[in-house]
């Protein structure tokens, strides 16, 4: 078993990858207004709600194939943990934005938006656990 094989078998890549797409979730949603990456070229509008759903919908996924081998028994209680946490998370950034940050506000649609992507993992959660086993 080389060294990749391992690190996957030991389960150290899966908490990884949800901390690093929450870490990083965390950093853009707290950046200040004028420093938030535009795309000018893409017209589409409201694209930042596609953004917050995506962004969501990764976090539940890598949270869920993270815990639910650990908590087999009761994985679908983990799904609606993990549905539930996610959707505190996008209602605190929210606040953050609105109270901390410059240029930011509360969006009400950015909590729809979110919501939507945690949804978007609850309808792809029985092809999640083919795939995983």
């Amino acid at each position: 078993m080389n060294n990749s094989e391992r690190f996957w078998r030991n389960g150290l890549i899966k908490p990884t990858l949800f901390s690093l797409f929450f870490i990083t979730s965390l950093f853009l949603f707290t950046l200040p207004a004028n420093k938030v990456p535009r795309v000018y070229w893409l017209n589409i509008p409201h694209f930042d709600k596609i953004i917050h759903a995506g962004i969501f919908a990764v976090l539940c996924i890598t949270a869920y194939l993270w815990l639910s081998h650990h908590f087999a028994s009761s994985e679908k209680k983990i799904a609606l943990i993990i549905v539930l946490l996610m959707a505190i998370y996008g209602v605190a950034i929210e606040f953050i934005q609105a109270e901390l940050i410059e240029g930011r506000s509360f969006e009400k649609l950015d909590i729809l938006a979110d919501f939507t992507g945690c949804i978007i993992f609850l309808l792809a959660r029985p092809l999640l656990k083919r795939i995983i086993g």
